[in-house]
C-alpha cells in the first residue's frame, strides 16, 4: 500500500488536529483506475519547474474550470452535448470534482 498524510484537509485547514495516514492500494482488476500508475503517467509527461511543487500553480479550482471550459467549448464535444441535449451552461466544477472524490473514498 501507498501510505499518504495530507498536509491540511477541508475541515482542519490550519493542520491542528492529530492526523491519520490514508493507504491507496493497487487495483489488479483495472489498473486504468491506479492512482501510482496515473501518477507515473502525469510524471513522463509533465515537464516541471524550478518550484518542486507536483501541481503547479496555486489555484487549482481556477486550473480545473478554465481546462473544463476549453473543453466544453471544443466543437466535437460541443456537438455531442448537444445530440444527448445537454447545455453546458449548466455543466460546472463542483459535482465533477466533489463526486470524483466521493466515488474515491467510498471504495
Amino acid at each position: 500500500a501507498w501510505r499518504l498524510e495530507l498536509a491540511h484537509m477541508k475541515n482542519d485547514q490550519s493542520g491542528d488536529r492529530p492526523r491519520d495516514p490514508r493507504h491507496v492500494y493497487a487495483n489488479p482488476s483495472q489498473p486504468s483506475i491506479y492512482p501510482v500508475l496515473g501518477l507515473g503517467i502525469y510524471w513522463a509527461t509533465t515537464s516541471f519547474d524550478t518550484d518542486n511543487r507536483l501541481f503547479p500553480g496555486s489555484d487549482q479550482y481556477d486550473r480545473f474550470r478554465k481546462c473544463l471550459q476549453r473543453l466544453l467549448v471544443d466543437e466535437k464535444v460541443a456537438a455531442e452535448l448537444k445530440r444527448r441535449g445537454v447545455n453546458s451552461n449548466d455543466l460546472g466544477t463542483h459535482s465533477m470534482r466533489k463526486g470524483a472524490a466521493t466515488y474515491c473514498a467510498s471504495g
